[in-house]
Formats: structure tokens, sequence, C-alpha cells
């Protein structure tokens, strides 16, 4: 026979994909593209899979079908291959005792050579609803490639010559497949099914007093879960042989409470990858064994967090064992060592190191009971503890940051350059910024470099300074701390503007002719620019800037940092001209002031939430309608908000990023309604409405303040109203965290 090779191709049914993208094996291959009419039936109604070749493929032994369903959900109804580019007269199995649909064709036109199949509509599978389906439910779809069960994969057989691709490749087969909800008239909302299972560490071998890490996974048994978003579990220990080290981490939305040995440990927030969701982190305070044990967990999606509480995990292995015996050496953060573990046996040595050479440091260590104190380290910078017979602890107690020499370069052709210059002290301090003050002349741009020198004879590269403009006029030039390890040499020199032209300034926008005179008409090139403005009462500024190009097809203009020093003084920070010149040989600085008035309405407007490409703003309106009547929005009925103050009443409307809402278009579009249908809500911490607070309700605030609902469809006004259970008028991580300090 001739040698052929099969290419898995996934032929699946897409939830909300409509047409699906295709799938194939690693390599040249051809595609088979998916589409469905629908992704969601009701019981007794239809579902139709459109399988079509999206390019002309050759040569073709054999194309096979083979779609898995859930039988006590689906059944097969019909195939159509009417439109078929390639079934003329299939060998259909429909394999009912399987609740697998398949057929194959072979592509023989007598030559044994296969033939050319060309793009087009290959067959279209209908599978039914099962009327007696009574509950909402998700139904699983995917492509077979149980060969075991079956004997049936799908796949397309063609000439291993010209397509040298090997089997394999199911994007979408049972280990990710996708979801069709079957769904009753009346049905209420369908909860993901997690399967989740829990399981503790290896149990361990360690020293007294060393830090013990465990780490605790989660798997699914459930085909597409790959991940987790919140989770609730509690432990228990021994505390009189472990400490428990890890704490809550607001970052992380994670938080720890230990009562005497039981933890309880909860989180929420972005989506995690299944495998390592939590590391307990413990110190063994005895040579003791004890046992660290799972008692309960709860994990969830943040899907499910709309409508549903987080359900029960299982628990697959409950218990990690900590034995401990031999030493340990703790280090504080300041000292490290080479070696490769904190592990010493009885007798044994142990050299350690600073972490930052840059310090004078003093050290205490203590091993068992005995204390050794004031040891510093020697001439190469390492201490080594010998006959090592008890744990051992080391503790900095004094570090000084190293100081070098400060030494000046001026240039030889400005004898005055020197007296602009206010030098600081003779000697750097590591850590410790290092300044020196400018009074520049008029006409001038300066040039300040520096470079640091070492013992060993080497320098670093010399490093220009930004210049900082200060309210008297002056300008100061920084050294980082972090740059000063060695001497410094400061290399300054200055430019006339006969050398090197400066920029010209154009002020801009509608808070111009509010300038003050004297306000320069040019910039030195490296040099800070001072703008006035004559500011007016009931108005506020906003001044940016930024370098324009002059004569250039290619450069784009350069923003500009602009700092307020206060009374109406700004300053426009330099953008240096190593820079600019990369780009184009002519700039002008172009400053924008825009004005705006301030005034007050009884309507207010705020923001409420940034999303990712859009804005929630918050309306309120404070009022009394008449007898039980409420304010409306734009025709929607407003939120009466107690905690917001009396008679306050809100909306939530969604603009594009950077669009405004001012508070007259607001209130043109407030009125009173027309029946009486106040609704109150009361702030709490239930923002999910299931009628009990846990960890999704901080879960679904997470996802509020992280953009991903950015409409009303799936999140209502009012849950995203109740997501602000501090009352702020904005959502924010403050209200999750809120939450989970309420019901913990």
């Amino acid at each position: 026979m001739k040698k052929i090779c099969s290419i898995l191709l996934a032929l699946l049914l897409v939830l909300g994909m409509i047409p699906s993208a295709a799938f194939a094996a690693e390599g040249d291959s051809p595609k088979i593209v998916t589409s469905v009419d629908k992704d969601s039936v009701k019981p007794g109604e239809t579902i139709t899979v459109t399988y079509t070749l999206s390019e002309q493929l050759s040569p073709v032994n054999n194309i096979t079908i083979a779609l898995k369903y859930d039988k006590s959900a689906f059944e097969y109804k019909s195939v159509d291959y009417t439109n078929s580019v390639f079934f003329k007269a299939p060998t259909t199995e429909n394999m009912k005792a399987y609740g697998v649909f398949s057929m194959l064709e072979w592509g023989d036109d007598g030559s044994g050579e296969g033939i050319i199949v060309p793009a087009g509509e290959l067959c279209k599978v209908t599978l039914v609803a099962l009327e007696n389906i009574t509950e909402a439910q998700e139904v699983l779809l995917y492509n077979n490639d149980e060969t075991g069960e079956t004997s049936m994969d799908s796949c397309l057989w063609i000439d291993w010559e010209e397509y040298d691709t090997t089997n394999g490749g199911f994007d979408h087969g049972e280990s990710n497949p996708f979801r069709v909800t079957i769904a009753p008239d009346g049905a209420g909302p369908v909860a993901t099914a997690t399967g989740y299972s829990v399981s503790m560490g290896a149990d361990q071998q360690v020293a007294a007093s060393q830090k013990v890490r465990i780490p605790v996974t989660v798997a699914s048994s459930e085909k597409g879960i790959t991940g987790f978003n919140a989770y609730d579990m509690t432990f228990t220990y021994d505390p009189a042989a472990l400490t428990l080290n890890t704490t809550s981490n607001a970052a992380a939305n994670l938080t720890v409470e230990d009562n005497n040995g039981t933890v309880r440990v909860r989180r929420y927030g972005a989506p995690l990858a299944l495998g390592e969701a939590l590391a307990l982190d413990f110190t063994a305070k005895a040579t003791a064994t004890s046992t660290v044990k799972l008692i309960n967990a709860k994990f969830d999606l943040d899907a499910n967090s709309i409508n549903f509480d987080a359900p029960d995990a299982a628990i697959s292995d409950a218990d990690t064992v900590v034995n401990a015996n031999n030493f340990t050496v703790t280090l504080p953060d300041e000292f490290t060592s080479d070696a490769e573990t904190r592990l010493v046996p009885s007798g044994g040595s142990f050299t350690f190191k600073p972490v930052d050479s840059h310090y004078t440091y003093t050290f205490t260590v203590k091993m068992g009971d005995t204390v050794t104190e004031g040891l510093t380290f020697g001439a190469n910078d390492t201490y080594t503890i010998e006959n090592i017979s008890g744990n051992v602890e080391v503790t900095c107690t004094g570090k000084t940051p190293k100081q070098y020499d400060v030494e000046y370069v001026f240039g030889d052709k400005d004898p005055l350059l020197e007296k602009d210059v206010t030098k600081g002290p003779d000697k750097a301090t590591y850590l410790q910024d290092y300044s020196v003050i400018v009074t520049p002349r008029a006409g001038l741009s300066y040039w300040i470099n520096y470079e640091i020198r070492y013992p060993n004879g080497t320098r670093s590269d010399q490093v220009s300074l930004t210049p900082v403009a200060n309210a008297d006029g002056t300008i100061t030039y920084t050294i980082p701390g972090s740059k000063i390890d060695g001497t410094v040499y400061f290399i300054i020199s200055t430019r006339t503007n006969d050398e090197y032209p400066g920029y010209a300034v154009l002020v801009t926008g509608n808070g111009a002719e509010d300038q003050a005179p004297g306000n320069g008409t040019s910039v030195p090139r490296d040099m800070p620019y001072y703008l006035r403005l004559n500011e007016r009462e009931n108005c506020t500024y906003t001044v940016t800037a930024y370098y324009q190009p002059l004569g250039s097809i290619t450069a784009v203009n350069m923003p500009a940092k602009v700092r307020s020093l206060g009374n109406g003084k700004y300053v426009v920070d330099p953008i240096p001209d190593t820079k600019l010149s990369q780009y184009a040989y002519s700039w002008r600085l172009v400053v924008n002031v825009e004005k705006v008035s301030q005034n007050a309405e009884e309507v207010s407007v705020s923001r409420y939430l940034e999303l990712n490409d859009k804005t929630m703003m918050l309306i309120t309106v404070k009022g009394t309608p008449e007898g039980g009547k409420a304010f409306t929005y734009d025709g929607n009925t407003m939120y009466k908000v107690n905690a917001y103050g009396t008679d306050q009443y809100a909306w939530l409307v969604i603009v594009d990023k950077g669009q405004t809402l001012t508070q007259e278009e607001a209130a043109a579009k407030v009125a009173i309604s027309a029946a009486d249908n106040v609704v109150t809500i009361t702030l709490g911490f239930d923002v999910n409405m299931t009628g009990k607070v846990d960890v999704n309700d901080a879960q679904l605030v997470y996802d509020m303040y992280n953009g991903t609902y950015s409409d009303f469809t799936k999140v209502s006004v009012e849950k995203f109203l109740r997501a602000d259970v501090n009352a702020t008028k904005v959502v924010d991580h403050t209200d999750a965290v809120a939450i989970v300090n309420q019901f913990k």
C-alpha cells in the first residue's frame, strides 16, 4: 500500500463563535471549517453543524467525520450531503450506543492515487435535543478521538509525500470541548460545571527552624476547565511544631486567618491556571513530626459569580507530613551565600557575604544559645561560621552606606562657568542622590555629564544629566544615589545659542490669552521652559506641551512633561537634544493651555468605573418627587440609594473612553416617572443578590473594576450600583476588600 499519514482535524461545534476558526494538525495542511446555526436550543429543537473545506486539497485518500455528543441530551437526526464537494454515497455509522455520529468515504477514481477535492461544503449534520430535558444544562460536544471505544476518528487521509504531517493536533478534542446550552422555557441560568479537586504537597524532611513550603494544587475532572478565579480553603496544623508565615496579600486579593492552628485562606481575582493555587509557608519550631491537613475547599469561576455561590471541591490528598531535624542557617535580607542549601550538618561550616558591598556592616551570629556580637566582614567581604552545633541566626546590627570622593571638570573655553555652579558636598554617599545647582546665564545651554571611577582603574560610561527647573529660575542636576558606587566625576560645559540655536516656542489654546507678560518666545537646547499665567477665578487650567518637528516627513510630535510650580507658574521639562536630533534637525516647542470655567448644578456627573475602552459615569439627582414616584434618566427609572444621602437617586451610563458627559447634558435627560415605582438600594455586601455573602461577591466586584463587563447585558445596573459597598461613588479594589473583611 502507498504510505500515507493521518492528519487529525478538529471538527467541532463552537459555542458563541459562528463560524468557528479552523483547526488542523501542524504543518502545511488544509483546513476544515466548522459552523453551527445556533449556540443554544430548547428541548425538541435541532442544531445543524456544517463542515466546509476551506481550500482545494489533493490527493485525498479518505475523509472521516466523527462527532461525539451527549446521548442523554442529543440524538442524531440526519445528515445532508446534497451540496457536498466530496461525499457521494458515504458509509454512515450512527453509533447511538456511544453517542457518536460518524461517516466515511474513500477518495478513489480508480487510479489508487487519491483525488482532487475542491473547496466547498462537505456535509451538514443535524442533532435534536431530547424532549425529556426539564432543567437547563450545558452539553459538551467535541471531535471524537476515542479510537479504543469506537474505532472512529475525525481525520483526513492524504498522500504523505506532499503533506509531511503526522496524526494528532486536536485543538478542541475531548480535553478542550465546546459547550452548548439546552434550556427549557422558564429555566434559570446554568452554572458551569467545574469538577475541581484539591491535593496537598508531598511530605517533607526539614530542619528545626527551617522554613517549609507546602504547595496546594487544584485539578479539574471537567473537560475544558483550565483554571479558576476564587477559592476558600481551611487547613489545620500543629502550632506547637510549626509557625505559619503565610500572610494576607492585598495586591493578590489573598486573605489569611490563623486561629491557633486552624487557617482559613480566601482568594479572588484574575483567572489562574490549574496547578499550584497556593503555597503555605511555615517555620519548623521543634524537632518533631507534624501534619498539615486540608479539611475543606471551595473553588469557582468568575462566570458563576453572577448568579451562584462557590461549590465544594473534592479533596484528593488532604495531608502533608513535616519531619523537622538537623540545623539551619538564617540570614537577614542584607546577606547571601553561594551555598546551595541553608541546611548544615553538625560540625559543618557556612560562609556568607553581603548582598550589596557598598555598605559597611556589623552583625551578630547566634548559634543555639551562644551569641557573638560586633562581627564584620573580612577583606574579601565574606565570613565563615565554623563547627556548627545548633540552629544559626545571623542578624545585621548596622549598615552604613560607603562614601566616595567628588571631583569637577569644567570646560576650558568659559572662565565664568564655575561661578554658575553651586557644588554639592566633597563626598557623595551611596544610595543618596547627589545634586548640583546651576544659575543659568542668558543665551547659554548647559551640558552636564558624570562618570564613576572605580578603585581598580575602570570607569563607567559618561551619562548626561537631565535638568530639573526650580521655581527661582535655577536648575538642578541630580545623580541617582543608586549610581554612586565609586569616585564621582562631573564634566560640565556650556553651549551658546549662536553655536546651537534654541527652539521657537508657540503657546496655543483658549487659555493662551491669559499669559503673563515676559514669557519667552524661544528656549535653549537641553533647557526647561517657564510659562506664567494670570489665572482667573472659577477657572481651571490644563497645560500640555510637545516638541513639533519642522521640515520632517517621518518624525512625529514628542510629548514633553509639564509641571505646575504654583501661583500660575508652569515649567516644561526639556527633551534631550541628543534624542530629538535622532528624528529631525529642526523642532519647535508647542505649549497648549486649555481653560474651563466651573459651575455647580443639582444634577451631578462623576466617573464611576474605568473600563477597557469605555468609562462608566454615575449620574445622581437630589430631590423628592411627588408621592411614590421616582426620577428617571433617559426613560430609565433611577434607583434611590440611601447610602448617598437623603433623597439621592442614581443611574449609570457608559460612554466611549475620552468622551465627556456634562451636567447640562445629563440634566436634560432627567424627568419624573409617571407611576409610583421607587426602588431603594440599601448598600450591603450581597452584590450578586443571591441572598448570601461569600467570596463570589468579591470576585464579581473584582471583575467589574478590571473591565470584564463592558455593558449591562450580563451584569445589571443595580448590581453595578450595589458594588459600591463603601459608598465612595467609585468602584475599586477597596470595595472587594470590604466584602472579604465583612464575611470573614
